[in-house]
């Protein structure tokens, strides 16, 4: 999985990189360059210092841009692309990386343990009682992802756009790879009165994040988390709330 340490060292490979570049073609200094916008995608330059605040603490501070009540409503009105990271499963490894991998092969993967599985259907009946309109479901083609989709909607496309790079501590290319795959996915409107469900993992969704929470993106976690995002077209997308598993039941109340 993707970790504090080899997402820092990554990015601060990209900063040594930028510094060496020396100005632009116009005469300014590229370190006095105007940062992206909140709303767009790929891997920048950023300067990364001692405080950089990691992934996983960008996602444990992430505040809802909206509260319950309206989300709730936003969302059954449609219009968002909903990223779940897939359910739990019995252990944490690489095995995106393993010479034994064979994502048509379940027993070689990681799997939903019973937890997860019971997570998944959560997930789904809540949605379901909250009437939030469920549109295109597209998983990666890892068994966790499209099991998770099954179990939670009943249905799935797969999609390897959503599936791991084989790396575990990846490079800043890895990381741009990540973002561009994902980005036109996150940034698709959905039809009309719907909302797409993509299901997939850690690493592409804190690398496809990296430059709406920069340098070092959103790593989501627990396993089962949500990202609600605005899709905005040509890869561009803003993200709006945070959902855990069994926080969806609750948006049946409002």
């Amino acid at each position: 999985m993707l970790k504090k340490a080899a997402c820092i060292t990554a990015l601060a490979l990209m900063a040594a990189c930028s510094s060496e570049s020396g100005s632009d073609q116009t005469g300014n200094d590229a370190a006095t360059q105007e940062q992206p916008a909140a709303q767009s995608s790929g891997v920048e330059d950023y300067e990364v210092t001692d405080t950089t605040i990691s992934g996983e603490q960008r996602n444990a501070d992430f505040v809802n841009k909206h509260e319950d009540e309206q989300l709730a409503g936003n969302l059954r009105d449609g219009g968002y692309v909903i990223y779940v990271r897939h359910a739990k499963t019995d252990k944490d490894w690489g095995d995106q990386v393993s010479p034994d991998l064979d994502l048509a092969d379940c027993s070689t993967q990681r799997q939903l343990s019973a937890d997860g599985k019971a997570d998944a259907k959560l997930i789904g009946e809540g949605i379901k009682a909250a009437g939030i309109p469920v549109g295109d479901v597209i998983s990666s083609e890892y068994c966790r992802a499209f099991n998770t989709a099954e179990l939670a909607f009943g249905k799935h496309t797969k999609n390897q756009d959503l599936n791991f790079l084989p790396c575990v501590e990846c490079t800043p290319e890895d990381y741009k790879k990540y973002a561009d795959r994902v980005s036109p996915l996150l940034s698709e409107t959905p039809e009309q009165g719907t909302n797409t469900f993509l299901v997939g993992h850690d690493d592409p969704s804190q690398g496809v994040t990296m430059s709406v929470e920069p340098p070092n993106g959103i790593y989501p976690e627990p396993m089962g988390v949500t990202y609600v995002v605005k899709p905005m077209g040509d890869g561009k997308f803003e993200l709006i709330a945070k959902i855990l598993p069994s926080q969806w039941q609750e948006f049946a109340e409002l």
